[in-house]
């Protein structure tokens, strides 16, 4: 492919391509909101000087009311790009899940014991206990997503490696040892702060009209998030960058990847700014949330689009492109349409009627 990747793929392709796209960042609002938010609450726990008698911070309480509705809403989010992921890489990703076999399975149980831990973290009897109860429950929980993060990078680097794969299963092995897996899960880790930052930030400016004006200090640790995030997230992209090969590289900074390459950087720097404005302000403005809203959806888009391209030049596209057209041929791609319209209606409006609820309550 000497053009700008995917000018020039069969439309079967590009359509599953640009489903798998928008699914997939749509689940990872939901699951940055989930990794992130429990890394906060568990060093809020461990360095934050509170009474058992006082209410927590409105930040941390925030969190932990909406943490249990954000992992089902992730979860229900992930089904559809894990359906496109398995359409359009097959064979890479189910080799990849046979050859992790134990290792990659244990996300199961891990994931639904995590699930059970943040509705006993959020009970305010379990919030009542002394700091050396709440601190290792709050860390179990967070350890459970960051293993399930760490094995679907462990899973995604070594379905995109065949190379490696009769060695890997000839050694027996259930882990997947590369020099990319730490610097790229570094970048996602660092890069769901800024998200966590973003929708926390939503959720306070809908709440500051009925909190007092020094209770928007959350706004203080929001900013401070998404900037760290930020800046961390740079210098994990760019020791990833060091990390993949050069061909790999070069393709991602030449003919195929620069446009995404420039708007995940725009993105970036309209989210920084963004959130400069955010620390300098009284309080949080809307103007500001919008134009964050705007960078993390370029960033998200064009680190989509350039993680794709890591896997794509890694792929047989001869093997590839029959597969799609076969898919496409199958049908049933009107149906999955209007179930993800109606679906995504019944969400809208179960939010509606919980925001009426919780006004007539207030």
């Amino acid at each position: 492919m000497q053009s700008v990747f995917p000018i020039g793929l069969p439309w079967p392709t590009l359509m599953y391509l640009f489903l798998y796209i928008v699914t997939l960042i749509i689940h990872v609002v939901f699951m940055n909101y989930v990794l992130a938010g429990s890394w906060y609450l568990v060093s809020m726990s461990l360095f934050e000087r509170r009474k058992p008698d006082q209410t927590p911070s409105l930040v941390a309480g925030t969190l932990r009311e909406w943490l249990p509705f954000m992992l089902s809403a992730a979860i229900t989010a992930g089904i559809a790009p894990l359906l496109f992921v398995q359409i359009l890489y097959k064979r890479n990703f189910y080799t990849a899940n046979l050859l992790a076999f134990h290792r990659w399975m244990a996300i199961l149980p891990v994931l639904i014991a995590a699930f059970y831990l943040l509705y006993i973290w959020k009970a305010k009897r379990v919030q009542a206990w002394p700091r050396y109860f709440t601190f290792p429950l709050g860390l179990l929980t967070f350890a459970g997503f960051a293993f399930i993060a760490w094995s679907w990078t462990e899973n995604h680097l070594l379905s995109i490696n065949a190379g490696v794969w009769a060695e890997h299963y000839a050694t027996g092995n259930w882990m997947y040892k590369s020099r990319e897996v730490l610097p790229r899960l570094a970048v996602w880790f660092a890069g769901s702060f800024p998200t966590l930052a973003l929708v926390l930030g939503w959720q306070l400016w809908y709440l500051q009209r009925d909190v007092p004006d020094h209770e928007t200090v959350g706004r203080h640790r929001m900013s401070m998030l998404a900037l760290a995030g930020l800046v961390t997230s740079a210098v994990a992209a760019a020791l990833y960058a060091v990390a993949i090969p050069p061909e790999v590289r070069e393709a991602i900074t030449g003919y195929m990847g620069w446009p995404y390459v420039f708007l995940a950087g725009s993105g970036w720097g309209v989210q920084f700014a963004s959130w400069l404005q955010v620390r300098r302000s009284a309080r949080l403005e809307k103007i500001w949330l919008t134009t964050a809203s705007v960078g993390l959806l370029m960033t998200l888009t064009g680190a989509a689009m350039i993680r794709e391209i890591i896997r794509w030049f890694r792929m047989d596209e001869k093997v590839l492109f029959p597969l799609h057209k076969q898919a496409a041929e199958v049908g049933g791609l009107s149906i999955f349409l209007l179930f993800f319209v109606v679906n995504a209606a019944l969400c809208v409006y179960c939010v509606i009627r919980v925001r009426r609820g919780l006004r007539r309550e207030s």
